[in-house]
């Protein structure tokens, strides 16, 4: 598996932190999944999924980026989420590449599991 490269993190940093789905929208595979189908009733199964999703999240909440790293199984992303409706919570993600490109995301609650599955 190609886990990328540092200008692939940057990217997705950079269009993270200016909330700029034109500038995240080449970081994607065509394929790509974000979500578990048998957890999770949203599963996104394709780019323009992803970027709905992604938009729609945006609308409702603020996320704040507190470290991205690369792993040696792929790019582990903290999160800060604070939600419209008061809410805040903490969560990681994870993203698996393909050729330089995101090919799947996976949630995570804590830490220690997405650190393990980004290989850090």
């Amino acid at each position: 598996m190609t886990t990328g490269s540092p200008p692939v993190i940057a990217r997705l940093r950079s269009a993270f932190e200016r909330r700029d789905l034109d500038a995240f929208a080449p970081l994607l595979a065509d394929d790509v999944r974000w979500g578990d189908d048998d957890h999770h009733p949203r599963t996104c199964r394709n780019a323009q999924q992803v970027l709905s999703t992604l938009a729609r999240v945006m609308d409702e909440a603020e996320a704040t980026i507190t470290e991205m790293v690369e792993g040696t199984k792929g790019i582990l992303c903290g999160l800060d989420v604070h939600w419209r409706d008061g809410r805040q919570l903490e969560l990681f993600q994870v993203y698996l590449l393909r050729n330089g490109l995101v090919a799947e995301i996976r949630g995570y609650d804590d830490r220690l599991s997405a650190a393990r599955a980004a290989g850090v």
